[in-house]
């Protein structure tokens, strides 16, 4: 088996016209999924030699592990080394050209509004536009700061506790009383005490004033309410994928019940992920291609959002639209943070 610091040397020895090649290899069976034959890549491309010359080529491309020939006088398919190649060209080619004209108007000028709502925008037009399989993380309610605390008596017996953070998320619980107090002064305490502090700093009793106090055991209680942690978008567009099998797809949804999976495909800096094949470390996900990447309120990263498609897939595109779909977040939970 070839290691992977190779990788870069096989690219230095490709020629334009290899590399010409193989990247018309690449996208005529990302777009047709049919083995690619040397007289294909005339007919599509402006490439101007001779179909022996192309073979030839072609030859050396499988030779370096960019291609294989499924059966004898069959065409060419691209491994998962070929789609790395093309999703690396894609990101070059993108960088030198103006930004792609995406149909996302809605989302340019999104309001300020319920955060969940805003997540479920953004993960049905990514998985639309990318058409794929696709998580978001929602932000952990323990990592916001606390705007406000709410002490609401609806009844003699009752009385409404709430908790608001910060992009509007609020938790709400009714409470049972036992002795009539005056409520309003210490909801105006506890917001004193409360106000600007994150969740997490009050339940690891860094508020000094609440340790061991009944309103420390409510507010751990309120927020440890089950939350489910991902928000799911898109799962019909990986059953609509004939390039899948049920199969696959029975194995994917295993893997992502592990969230520490799903954490382990993003890297440790800024830039997206992007995982093809054999690269994902399963082999039973080794048809499938994931795109990880965080987004942040102001430098901090507060939710995560994966693509998972078929890895014969429209890479260009898919970048494009995963990394402008990260980047409006982040614009979005970066400016509610300041309001």
């Amino acid at each position: 088996m070839r290691r992977l610091s190779n990788k870069g040397e096989h690219q230095r020895n490709l020629n334009d016209r290899q590399r010409k090649v193989l990247y018309c290899i690449v996208k005529e069976y990302i777009e047709n999924k049919k083995p690619v034959s040397s007289q294909r890549v005339l007919e599509v491309s402006n490439i101007n030699f001779s179909s022996a010359t192309i073979r030839n080529d072609m030859k050396k491309l499988e030779y370096l592990g960019y291609i294989y020939q499924p059966h004898t006088s069959a065409g060419r398919v691209p491994t998962d080394k070929g789609l790395r190649f093309y999703y690396e060209e894609m990101v070059k080619l993108s960088k030198e050209t103006e930004e792609l004209n995406l149909e996302v108007d809605t989302f340019r000028s999104i309001p300020l509004a319920d955060p969940e709502k805003v997540l479920l925008l953004a993960g049905n037009l990514l998985a639309r536009l990318a058409e794929g399989y696709v998580l978001i993380e929602r932000p952990n309610p323990r990592d916001l700061k606390i705007l406000r605390v709410m002490l609401i008596p609806v009844s003699e017996d009752y009385l409404i506790f709430s908790i608001l953070t910060e992009f509007g998320i609020s938790k709400i619980t009714p409470i049972r009383i036992h002795e009539d107090l005056n409520w309003e002064e210490i909801e105006r305490q506890l917001n004193f005490l409360l106000r600007g502090r994150t969740v997490e700093d009050v339940l690891t009793g860094k508020v000094e004033t609440l340790r061991g106090s009944g309103i420390l055991k409510l507010i751990e209680s309120v927020m440890n309410e089950k939350l489910e942690r991902y928000i799911d978008v898109g799962f019909e567009n990986l059953l609509k994928d004939d390039t899948l099998s049920l199969e696959d797809i029975k194995h994917l949804l295993e893997e992502i019940k592990d969230h520490r999976f799903l954490e382990s495909l993003i890297g440790n800096d800024k830039d997206v992920t992007v995982k093809i094949g054999k690269e994902i470390g399963s082999k039973k996900l080794e048809r499938f291609a994931v795109f990880s990447g965080r987004y942040y309120k102001g430098s901090s990263p507060i939710g995560s959002v994966h693509l998972f498609t078929s890895k014969i897939t429209r890479y260009d595109r898919n970048h494009r639209v995963f990394n402008y779909v990260l980047n409006r977040l982040s614009e979005y939970f970066t400016s509610a943070a300041r309001r």
